[in-house]
């Protein structure tokens, strides 16, 4: 389950999933628990961010395959806004299991967008939080998904768009480019 902040997704979780018997693991959860770990609350130095992150991401990762391979069937909350983030997970779950991966994208129109905004009363405002969306990449089935959905105001439609190949090489390229920073910040702090 993916979407930008305040579209939806654990509501549509609860309403989807609270019949079956399914683990929900909500990155979020494990994101405070990287930070409460390295000392910090509210005002977090980037640096320990990206290390927060990167480690409540991995923490995640190891949650999702060691529940698959446990046979059970797993709901992940997740923002994936790029393919490398996602192709990442995708890769070593493909590696560890052979699940079925399916994803929702949660894409709600403006109206209904601002209301999740009001209702949990956040601080962000719409025009803000769709800034976060250029950089949203809608995932594609060369990711290794077996099935994609989209969701639209509660509504489910499955959008399995045509097949993009490239895009796996400049995935798996940037991720390893990322990875080789996040080394060196460690590297640095030691």
């Amino acid at each position: 389950m993916i979407g930008a902040n305040a579209t939806g997704k654990t509501h549509f979780i609860t309403q989807q999933f609270c019949n079956q018997d399914v683990d929900i693991l909500n990155v979020y959860d494990y994101q405070r628990k990287a930070y409460d770990e390295a000392g910090f609350d509210k005002y977090i130095p980037v640096d320990v961010r990206v290390e927060c992150l990167y480690k409540a991401n991995q923490m995640h990762l190891s949650d999702i395959i060691d529940r698959l391979l446990q046979g059970r069937n797993v709901v992940a909350e997740q923002t994936f806004f790029k393919a490398k983030r996602r192709i990442a997970y995708i890769d070593e779950i493909r590696q560890r299991t052979d699940a079925e991966i399916e994803i929702y994208v949660m894409t709600p129109t403006d109206k209904q967008w601002d209301q999740n905004i009001k209702k949990r009363e956040l601080s962000d405002n719409l025009s803000d939080l769709k800034l976060q969306l250029q950089e949203f990449e809608f995932p594609n089935p060369s990711e290794g998904f077996d099935a994609i959905y989209e969701v639209i105001n509660g509504e489910v439609h499955l959008r399995m768009d045509q097949e993009k190949p490239e895009i796996l090489e400049q995935a798996r390229k940037e991720f390893l480019e990322e990875a080789e920073r996040i080394r060196r910040i460690r590297l640095k702090g030691k």
